[in-house]
C-alpha cells in the first residue's frame, strides 16, 4: 500500500476553495489504511503457531486478591482480549489489502478461538466483549466479510446455544453479560430472521428489569459488587450501557416495559450529572483508601464522558423526541472534544479503545457521522494523525492500554484496536464501530 512519506501536519483536512464541487481532498486516507496495514503486517510477523492455530503473547490485566495486575501471557479467544477480536481486525483489514498472510493468520486466530469456545462457560458466557455473544458476532461478520456461510452458520449457532444459558445477577453489564448480549443478539436476530435470538434477548432485558434497584433516584444495577460502591454511571459497567440495551430492545419489540425501564435508568444516571465537571463521577472504588474520596470524572469508552456519550448518541436515534438526551449528548460531545484538542505529548495517555484515546475518538467519528458535523470528523482525524506522526511512520511501540507495560496485540487494550481506529477512519462506512452494536433499524429480508 503506498503512503505519502511525509504529509506534513499543517495540510488540510477538507479540500480548498478551489476544488470540484463535492469533492474533499484528504492526503491522510491512504495514511490511515496503510498505519492499520503496517499493525495488520506486525501481527502476522508476531503470531506464534501450533498447525492451523495461531496466538499471541502479549500484556493483558488480570484480578488478583482484588485488584487488577498486569500478566503477560498468551491470550485466550474472547472479543475484548482474545484471539477472536485480533481476527475480526485482521478481517476488517483484509476487505481493503486482500493481503494473503493476514487471511491466513485471521483463519488461525479463529481456529485457536473456537478451539476453546467449549470453555466459555458458566455464567459469563454470554457476555459479548469476554464471553460467546461476542465470538458469535465476530464469527458471523468475519464469514460474512470472506464469504463463508459454514462460518456464519458456526456463529449462528453459537448464538443459538445461548439459549442454554440462563441470566446470572453477577454478569449483566456491557463487557461480561446481559447488556452487552442484548445488542448482539438482536442484531444477528433481524439479519437472519432468528426470532429465538430476540426472544433471548427479551429473556436477558426482562432479567435487567427484575434485578434493577429501584429508589427515588431511578434504578441503577449493582455490577461490580465491591461492597460499599455506589451502583455505577457509564458505558462498559454502568447504567449507561444498560439503559441503551433496553432502548435496542423497545426498539425492536415495542414492549412498553423497556421503555420504562431506560427511562428510570437515565433518571439515575442525571441525577449524577456534574455541571461543573460536564461530564458522569466514576464512582469505582479501587482499593478502601477511595470510599470517601471525592468521586473523579473520568475520560473513556468504559467509564466516563466518551462511552455515555456513545450510548446517548445511540439513545438519540433510538429517541429522538427526548431533548434531554440532546443536552446530554452534546456535553459528552463538549467534554471528549476538549480532552482530544491539546497536542499528544509521549508518556502520557495511550491510543487503546477501552481507556485510550482512539477509543475516545470514536464518539467524534460516530457524532460526526449521525449529526453531520465534519468539525467533530476532524478532531477524530487529529487523533489520527497524531498516532501516525509520532508512532506509525516510524515504528515506535504504540502506548497500549496496559499501564506501565509495553505493546500489546489485543482489540480493546492493543495494536488491533489501534488498527481498526485507523479503519474506521479510512472508510466508517464500510467498517462497523466495535464499541457499540448498533441493530438494523428493522429485519433485514
Amino acid at each position: 500500500m503506498n503512503a505519502p512519506i511525509n504529509v506534513p501536519m499543517t495540510t488540510p483536512v477538507t479540500a480548498p476553495m478551489t476544488a470540484p464541487v463535492n469533492v474533499v481532498i484528504n492526503p491522510y486516507k491512504e495514511v490511515y489504511l496503510d498505519v492499520a496495514d503496517r499493525i495488520g503486517r506486525n501481527l502476522c510477523r508476531d503470531a506464534v503457531w501450533d498447525g492451523a492455530r495461531c496466538n499471541w503473547l502479549g500484556w493483558s490485566m488480570e484480578a488478583v486478591n482484588q485488584a487488577w495486575v498486569p500478566a503477560y501471557r498468551s491470550f485466550a479467544g474472547d472479543l475484548y482480549g482474545g484471539t477472536s477480536g485480533i481476527a475480526l481486525f485482521l478481517a476488517e483489514l483484509h476487505q481493503f489489502s486482500a493481503d494473503k498472510q493476514q487471511k491466513r493468520v485471521l483463519e488461525g486466530a479463529l481456529n485457536q478461538a473456537l478451539s476453546l469456545s467449549d470453555k466459555l462457560q458458566g455464567a459469563a458466557r454470554s457476555g459479548f466483549y469476554a464471553g460467546s455473544s461476542g465470538f458469535a458476532y465476530v464469527l458471523v461478520r468475519i464469514g460474512t466479510l470472506l464469504k463463508n456461510e459454514a462460518l456464519i452458520a458456526r456463529g449462528l449457532r453459537e448464538m443459538a446455544n445461548l439459549a442454554e444459558q440462563a441470566p446470572d445477577a453477577m454478569f449483566i453489564d456491557v463487557i461480561g453479560g446481559s447488556a452487552g448480549a442484548i445488542p448482539a443478539m438482536l442484531k444477528l436476530g433481524m439479519e437472519h430472521q432468528r426470532p429465538d435470538f430476540i426472544s433471548m434477548a427479551q429473556s436477558h432485558g426482562d432479567y435487567l428489569l427484575a434485578h434493577a434497584s429501584k429508589s427515588d433516584a431511578g434504578w441503577s444495577w449493582e455490577t461490580m459488587h465491591v461492597p460499599g460502591q455506589k451502583h455505577l454511571t457509564g458505558h462498559s459497567h454502568g447504567v449507561a450501557g444498560i439503559v441503551t440495551a433496553l432502548l435496542e430492545l423497545y426498539r425492536a419489540t415495542g414492549e412498553q416495559r423497556y421503555l420504562d425501564g431506560a427511562n428510570e435508568g437515565l433518571r439515575y444516571e442525571r441525577g449524577l450529572f456534574s455541571a461543573q465537571h460536564n461530564n458522569w463521577p466514576d464512582l469505582r472504588i479501587m482499593d478502601a483508601s477511595q470510599a470517601e474520596a471525592p468521586p473523579v470524572y473520568n475520560m473513556a469508552w468504559c467509564h466516563g464522558a466518551p462511552g455515555i456519550g456513545l450510548s446517548r448518541l445511540r439513545n438519540v436515534a433510538l429517541m429522538p423526541d427526548d431533548t434531554m438526551l440532546m443536552q446530554e449528548l452534546n456535553a459528552a460531545i463538549q467534554t471528549t472534544a476538549s480532552s482530544l484538542m491539546p497536542a499528544w505529548v509521549h508518556g502520557i495517555g495511550n491510543f487503546s479503545l477501552c481507556h485510550g484515546a482512539c477509543g475516545n475518538a470514536e464518539l467524534m467519528i460516530m457524532a460526526g457521522q449521525y449529526l453531520k458535523r465534519p468539525d467533530l470528523t476532524q478532531i477524530a482525524e487529529k487523533i489520527g494523525q497524531e498516532g501516525w506522526q509520532h508512532y506509525g511512520q516510524s515504528d515506535m511501540p504504540w502506548p497500549c492500554g496496559v499501564a506501565g507495560t509495553g505493546e500489546t496485540p489485543n482489540l480493546m487494550l492493543g495494536t488491533a484496536g489501534i488498527g481498526h481506529f485507523y479503519l474506521r477512519l479510512y472508510n466508517p462506512e464500510a467498517v462497523p464501530s466495535v464499541l457499540i452494536v448498533t441493530p438494523p433499524e428493522k429485519v433485514v429480508g
